[in-house]
């Protein structure tokens, strides 16, 4: 069985997020709760977390102030099926625009800045 990754992303609006990863990376959105959703890619899975589901974590405090980018340091990479569509989706949902979709090693690939600053790079073999 190949590698399963769970990943769970703190978030300011988990609905945005979840619109973002939806439409622009074709992750499917399991369930949407009060402080946490779900999203499957594959069988991996990425939650959403906002504040009120953290209290207890070590990072809670941090996070909270504000204009902490919750996703400072982190870059996640999706393989899509059209690397020019998901990058106009992107930007078209406020996104910006960090690499317009080039060639490199044989793929196509853009990144772009989603909400609360995760950067997302995006593939195309």
């Amino acid at each position: 069985m190949p590698p399963v990754i769970h990943l769970t992303l703190w978030t300011t609006d988990i609905p945005a997020l979840s619109r973002f990863l939806e439409a622009v990376a074709g992750l499917t959105v399991v369930g949407i709760y009060p402080g946490f959703a779900e999203l499957a890619a594959g069988a991996s899975r990425v939650a959403l977390h906002s504040d009120e589901a953290g209290r207890g974590h070590p990072w809670f405090t941090a996070v909270q102030k504000e204009g902490v980018a919750r996703g400072i340091g982190t870059e996640i990479g999706f393989s899509v099926h059209d690397v020019e569509a998901a990058f106009r989706t992107a930007t078209k949902l406020g996104g910006l625009a960090i690499a317009p979709p080039y060639d490199v090693d044989g793929r196509r690939e853009c990144t772009v800045m989603g909400p609360d600053g995760y950067l997302f790079t995006l593939s195309q073999q």
